[in-house]
């Protein structure tokens, strides 16, 4: 992986406050950056069958959907739980493969074995790590919540109970702090 400069990071950092990709060619480029990384997919694959299955099945005896839309919810919350797993993998694999061991020459008075190794990333690394794959994990989880509570306020009032409409709020934040006038 090759170095970011500190002017890229500097101009991603005041890009990321522009409230992201605005134009037609920018979402083009970026619209498949979930499938770049591996992590984010519509359906499930092959070796991911049982998983998926084994979760929907949990999913239906805990919730008893009733109907099109929370069956279609359940379904959402069965494949929010997959790609987290997906998440969770991809960066285990992502910091396996840049776990370094640490550098020893002949005049060293250290003998690391298994038990003592400490491993070792670069800064780059984590800072990939941050960036994209708890990034992704975010999503998923804010998108598996979102689709927990919607189910929970239908399920609510087909019960006949009295459920409040949702609240949609927009928030914004400019890096400072907030005042408590």
């Amino acid at each position: 992986m090759s170095a970011t400069s500190p002017a890229k990071i500097t101009a991603n950092k005041r890009n990321a406050k522009l409230g992201g990709v605005k134009t037609e060619n920018g979402k083009a480029v970026v619209r498949w950056n979930a499938k770049k990384h591996g992590i984010l997919g519509a359906l499930r694959t092959d070796y991911e069958d049982n998983v998926y299955d084994s979760y929907l099945r949990q999913l239906y005896d805990e919730h008893q959907p009733v109907g099109f839309i929370e069956r279609l919810l359940v379904e959402r919350i069965g494949m929010c739980c997959l790609m987290l797993r997906r998440a969770t993998k991809a960066e285990r694999e992502f910091m396996l493969s840049r776990l370094k061991r640490p550098i020893r020459d002949r005049l060293s008075f250290i003998d690391y074995d298994e038990n003592s190794y400490k491993p070792v990333m670069e800064y780059e690394d984590v800072e990939h790590l941050s960036s994209v794959y708890l990034r992704y994990q975010t999503s998923i989880e804010n998108r598996l919540y979102k689709a927990m509570h919607e189910l929970e306020r239908l399920q609510r009032m087909r019960r006949g109970e009295t459920v409040p409409s949702p609240v949609s709020v927009d928030v914004t934040h400019d890096g400072g702090f907030v005042s408590q006038n």
